[in-house]
């Protein structure tokens, strides 16, 4: 039955379909076949150039060669933009958390690929692992940041604190420092769906000066 598909179209389509990335789980899920399958067909792929791979933190994500992508500039002026005109009508941070909470429902994270399968990574009381894979995968959004910001993390008991410096978005737009509270919004929805407990992320401080943001994620019980 598998012999009658065309693993390579379906692949290369599966990932234009998803140009954020798609780990190997995900192209297998999403095309209803195994793991095993998935890599061999990858492999082939990778070989004849039709598709790269980048490690993401615990992530290997998967691009179609092919992709094209709106360009970064037009991208975070649009968001710059849009961003500017909310705040000018909406101040309440509050409201922009609710925001990133829906977002959440959305993309499932803030790109395509599923968070670690491995579960030990969520197994409590101790959720430090965790964490520091997850400060991974916080800086990648491609239209947001030229270069990648520092993280530093700090585990705290019962939640973590992330401490984000160097961020150059600051540099296009101090208009940027609410995309933290929608930010906050949207890992506080994913974490919480993800460990199944209740999450709260807040926005300790932002300076915008400084280049610095600092979260707070805090694990009730």
């Amino acid at each position: 039955m598998s012999e009658s598909r065309d693993f390579y179209k379906e692949i290369i389509n599966h990932l234009l379909m998803n140009q954020s990335g798609l780990t190997i789980t995900d192209i297998a899920n999403g095309l209803n076949t195994s793991r095993i399958t998935a890599s061999k067909y990858l492999g082939i792929l990778k070989a004849e150039k039709k598709v790269v791979s980048k490690q993401i933190g615990a992530y290997k994500l998967y691009y179609s060669a092919e992709r094209s992508l709106i360009p970064k500039k037009i991208m975070l002026a649009y968001y710059i933009g849009l961003l500017s005109s909310i705040k000018r009508e909406i101040r309440d941070t509050e409201k922009y958390k609710e925001f990133g909470k829906i977002i959440a429902d959305y993309i499932g994270f803030a790109y395509s690929f599923s968070f670690p399968e491995n579960a030990n990574l969520k197994k409590g009381p101790d959720y430090s692992k965790y964490f520091k894979n997850f400060s991974k995968l916080l800086t990648y959004i491609d239209f947001i940041y030229e270069n990648k910001p520092k993280i530093k993390t700090e585990v705290i008991d019962k939640g973590v604190i992330f401490n984000i410096s160097d961020i150059d978005l600051f540099d296009k737009s101090k208009e940027l420092d609410f995309h933290y509270y929608i930010a906050s919004g949207v890992i506080e929805k994913l974490v919480s769906k993800d460990l199944n407990k209740v999450i709260i992320c807040n926005v300790e401080e932002i300076d915008t000066d400084k280049k610095s943001v600092r979260l707070k994620i805090i694990i009730k019980d």
